[in-house]
């Protein structure tokens, strides 16, 4: 049921479910306030040098930003290949030629809108030569929604909880792995930390021990978002093993990837996010990578 009235729904044209979503607009940050508080706080927080009107600005077209890419998701129940492509700009070059060498390689992406399209454009592009590790949700039927939407065009789905062990029937196929790798860590004694956007935060460690125990050539993909419905996605080298390589430097390279992206789009990142829930206490230092100041 959930799934018939989403897809009916996604059958809309995008101009007027973006008139719905400037509705949501106005009744989630005026009406319901969802999670103002921890939207201020992340951004205030992130950065300090901005002054509050300032942050204002960024905190409304956040919201904006929000009702959209939820909209823009449920349109990909839906969405054509041909219209997809239309609204996104790419260069799969790099990616494609490894995968014609017979060699994996791994994209690193975090939560920028919209995350989701990027994960269903690339396997419109390389189709059964991606996999994407997702993390499930606690509902079983949204998480079925949800997992059909991601595998449209040819994806193969891996839980990020159990990645190491789901993606073995996948390791003799030449296959680009795509990581969303922003989440909160639960564990945070067994996370990495570093400074990013003003503050100590965790990252996963199992991304970088995975991509590293197969010494595997790792990408960043910055989402760039152009208009209502228009994105380019840059895709750039993240670590390719050439080099001398140390536990952290990964993460650490795609820390400060991510970060420079938000800086310059600001309101195109996931700042409802608890991101910054876990805080860094010193029993953590060793699990410090990068500059500890």
């Amino acid at each position: 049921m959930l799934y018939k009235i989403s897809y009916v729904f996604s059958l809309l044209p995008l101009r007027l479910l973006y008139l719905i979503s400037d509705v949501c607009y106005y009744l989630l940050y005026y009406v319901v306030k969802y999670r103002r508080k921890t939207v201020s706080e992340n951004i205030k927080n992130s950065f300090t040098s901005l002054n509050k009107k300032e942050r204002l600005i960024i905190e409304k077209k956040f919201y904006r930003n929000f009702c959209d890419n939820f909209i823009e998701t449920l349109k990909l129940l839906s969405i054509s290949k041909e219209e997809l492509h239309n609204r996104i700009t790419v260069d799969y070059s790099e990616l494609i030629n490894i995968i014609s060498q017979n060699k994996n390689c791994h994209v690193y992406l975090g939560h920028q809108f919209n995350w989701e399209w990027a994960n269903l454009h690339i396997s419109s592009v390389l189709e059964d030569n991606v996999i994407v590790a997702y993390k499930p949700i606690k509902n079983k039927q949204f998480n079925s929604l949800m997992k059909q939407m991601r595998s449209r065009f040819g994806s193969k789905l891996v839980s990020s909880k159990k990645l190491k062990r789901e993606i073995e029937k996948f390791k003799d196929n030449p296959h680009v792995l795509v990581l969303v790798a922003d989440q909160t860590p639960k564990i945070s004694i067994k996370s990495y930390w570093t400074n990013f956007l003003n503050q100590k935060t965790a990252f996963l460690s199992g991304a970088e021990l995975y991509t590293a125990s197969n010494k595997t050539t790792s990408f960043f993909a910055n989402i760039i978002r152009l208009d209502r419905g228009y994105y380019k996605f840059v895709i750039t080298p993240l670590f390719n093993f050439s080099e001398q390589y140390q536990v952290g430097l990964i993460t650490q390279f795609y820390a400060k990837k991510l970060e420079e992206s938000i800086n310059k789009n600001p309101e195109n990142y996931l700042w409802s996010h608890r991101r910054w829930k876990r805080k860094y206490k010193d029993e953590y230092k060793r699990r410090w990578i990068g500059n500890l100041s």
